[in-house]
């Protein structure tokens, strides 16, 4: 027997593919950033951070405003992972502006020190993410 997905079903699964996506874009865009950090030129370093930092806020939003609610809505039982998950955005958001309060500063030994456990803490938010995803897309094949 065939169980018909809701329409909210089958939009999760494609903003769970967004998701990764868009951490695999993430991931992309952190490298040149560190790239550029490395040439020490200051407007590739000053454009890779502005072009990081704007999507991971992009990425951030769409996550806290539709895919988490809508996850919400088809599964209350997640809320308190999707709780911490906007709590740790909140605090990412809030270390990356130190970061960027660090280079705006011209100290680029503390702003480097900042990214690097910055970008620590978003790959560990990024695994737990993932891991919904994953089990998201489990439960979506296991409910066809």
């Amino acid at each position: 027997m065939v169980v018909k997905q809701s329409g909210l079903g089958r939009r999760l699964r494609i903003e769970a593919r967004r998701i990764s996506s868009q951490h695999r874009q993430l991931d992309e865009l952190y490298a040149l950033l560190v790239k550029a950090l490395d040439e020490g030129v200051q407007g590739p370093v000053r454009r890779g951070f502005e072009r990081f930092r704007d999507a991971l806020e992009a990425h951030f939003s769409m996550e806290d405003n539709v895919h988490f609610p809508a996850l919400h809505g088809l599964r209350p039982e997640l809320d308190g992972l999707l709780t911490r998950l906007v709590d740790e955005h909140r605090t990412l958001r809030d270390k990356l502006a130190r970061v960027q309060d660090a280079f705006l500063a011209g100290d680029l030994e503390t702003g480097l020190e900042r990214l690097d456990a910055f970008a620590e803490e978003l790959a560990e938010h990024e695994d737990r993410e993932e891991d919904l995803v994953a089990e998201l897309r489990r439960d979506a094949s296991a409910g066809s």
